[in-house]
């Protein structure tokens, strides 16, 4: 099958050259650690299992309009102080300004981006890591893989309960057979670094990030400080149970 094909090559590549910020698994190994890149058998092929760590050292690995900026994220860091948060000029890219562009909040968008050009990394960052399950059709690459996520949620566009996102890309008319699953972790990345509130899974998040995103960022750090640890990650990947939970 040309699906099976393209799938053990892909595995190869990214057993031969690594994501940074990705950590697989297959879920048919008994070693609960194994990585994707282990063996060469087709067992369990249609379905993958991976962390991605959001983590600001990555941010250089390519364009921001490709992997996101975890710099940005309120995921890896503290919520700034009210004072500094309502100066009214949100950083280039990131939640703030997303939120900001949503609501019509601000109109001096090229002001902003002028003045937001450092890739410094606060003192306070935190790594994030969330776990993913990516289950692929009989067609790939044709019809892009079925993403679920497996870890906790605080996010816009991730249903809570099931784990579905909502990605032009990745879930819509964007995808085509050029796409490999390298790229679908970069994407990933930056789906998480800068969600889309004008297309919400889950409203009352999406309200928040828009009409309070200072409240947003402190409910989004503290999550990530709470659930999107490490170990969790390991935890809800590791899972052998069909579906989320």
């Amino acid at each position: 099958m040309a699906s099976t094909k393209r799938l053990l090559k892909e595995r190869a590549q990214l057993a031969r050259n690594p994501v940074p910020y990705i950590t697989f698994q297959d879920d048919d190994d008994d070693d609960d650690d194994a990585d994707m890149g282990a063996g060469d058998t087709t067992s369990g092929i249609f379905e993958w299992r991976f962390l991605l760590e959001l983590n600001p050292t990555h941010d250089d690995l390519d364009e921001a309009d490709t992997i996101g900026r975890a710099a940005d994220s309120p995921y890896c860091n503290a919520p700034s102080a009210p004072a500094a948060a309502s100066a009214g000029s949100p950083k280039k890219g990131g939640i703030l300004s997303r939120a900001t562009r949503s609501s019509k909040a601000n109109n001096d968008a090229s002001a902003a981006s002028s003045a937001s050009t450092t890739t410094t990394t606060p003192s306070t960052a935190q790594s994030a890591y969330v776990a993913f399950k990516l289950k692929f059709p009989p067609n790939y690459p044709f019809k892009p893989p079925t993403i679920t996520v497996l870890s906790k949620s605080y996010h816009p566009n991730i249903n809570t309960k099931t784990g579905e996102i909502c990605d032009a890309i990745l879930t819509g008319e964007g995808w085509g057979p050029t796409l490999n699953i390298r790229k679908v972790c970069a994407r990933l990345r930056k789906f998480l670094c800068d969600p889309d509130p004008d297309h919400p899974l889950e409203s009352e998040i999406a309200q928040t990030l828009m009409d309070k995103p200072s409240v947003y960022k402190e409910k989004a750090y503290m999550f990530s400080k709470e659930n999107l640890t490490k170990k969790a990650a390991f935890g809800a990947m590791q899972q052998k149970v069909s579906g989320r939970r």
